[in-house]
């Protein structure tokens, strides 16, 4: 190891104005429902008039807010209303997760409150009505607060998050606050499989992945993945063992253009994720296919790893993306998120 250099697999808090900022939340979600959750919370109810609501507003549901970021084409809205006696009524609705919802302990919606601790507390679980293709969905409650509840609610610290196969953690989240951020459309998105095989160079390992890539309208770029198997410790060229390239004209290389933020699940397990804003130039390049992203390890500082972002393997990612998912044994394995 060169001096001064970060041990392999270690979160960073890096100056490099092109990396994402440094979180540090927690992926796996904890999980308090059940009994305590009852009876912090009034029954539901479906009666709805609602003649004196004191406070209503929308908020965007997007895998953007998720801390940190993952990259998903999904997309909803969140619409409460608070009465004069405390009831909240919330309704909600997405579309176009990236993978079919999971349950993370009585439902695949919940809404949360923001603690001093790295994952926010459950309180509330959805009854849900799916989409067809398990990957949308429409909710709608009533809940009736106590005194404490309304403050809380009242301070912006509830969000809501929605959980899917593919980020167990969370691939959508929406912050209920009257100010809380939107997110512009998708102009683009990528799912991409990170193999030994897109390496320019001969690998010998067994290691591989997935990722997901979307860009908005707005020029930003959220990346997102994970890589099961490799070969050796992960080893940082120019910044991060997790780097986004853009190939030079007629080369299958190119320099490091952005480095990612990552952190270890295991011993040969790894976990990444990007989000900035684009450059005109960088658009351009990033929908002509010259983007690609690879995994450095001690063993294959080249990159034993590799995906490009283009379109020319969609039809077989979408063939298999189902059982690249079903592939990881979810009792031997930490999820991917």
């Amino acid at each position: 190891m060169a001096p001064g250099e970060k041990a392999p697999g270690s979160r960073r808090s890096r100056t490099n104005p092109r990396s994402s900022t440094m979180r540090t939340m927690r992926w796996l979600s904890v999980l308090l429902l059940g009994p305590i959750a009852a009876l912090q919370w009034g029954c539901g109810t479906e009666s709805d008039p609602f003649d004196d609501v004191t406070q209503s507003y929308s908020s965007a549901l997007a895998g953007d807010f998720m801390e940190p970021p993952v990259a998903s084409t999904g997309r909803g809205t969140i619409d409460v209303r608070l009465t004069d006696n405390n009831t909240l009524r919330v309704e909600g609705d997405f579309r176009d997760l990236v993978a079919d919802l999971r349950a993370d302990g009585a439902s695949a919606v919940h809404l949360r409150e923001d603690t001093d601790q790295e994952s926010g507390r459950s309180l509330f679980t959805f009854d849900l009505e799916v989409d067809d293709d398990d990957r949308g969905a429409n909710f709608s409650q009533n809940i009736d607060l106590s005194e404490a509840q309304v403050q809380a609610f009242r301070a912006g610290r509830y969000y809501i998050t929605v959980h899917s196969e593919a980020y167990p953690d969370g691939e959508l989240r929406a912050q209920l606050n009257e100010s809380a951020p939107d997110v512009s459309g998708i102009d683009d998105s990528w799912g991409l499989i990170l193999d030994t095989d897109a390496e320019p160079h001969t690998v010998d390992s067994d290691a591989a992945g997935w990722a997901w890539a979307v860009l908005r309208r707005d020029d930003t770029l959220v990346v997102s993945g994970v890589v099961d198997d490799l070969s050796s410790a992960l080893v940082e060229i120019s910044g991060s063992a997790a780097n986004i390239h853009d190939t030079d004209d007629d080369q299958s290389t190119g320099p490091v253009l952005f480095n990612m933020d990552y952190e270890m699940i295991d011993a040969n397990s790894v976990r990444f994720w990007y989000t900035a804003t684009l450059s005109q130039s960088e658009v351009s390049s990033m929908k002509s296919g010259n983007f690609y992203i690879n995994v450095t390890t001690e063993n294959h500082q080249d990159g034993e790893v590799r995906a490009d972002i283009n379109h020319d393997d969609r039809n077989f990612f979408e063939e298999i993306w189902d059982d690249v998912l079903d592939n990881r044994d979810p009792t031997t394995e930490e999820p991917p998120f």
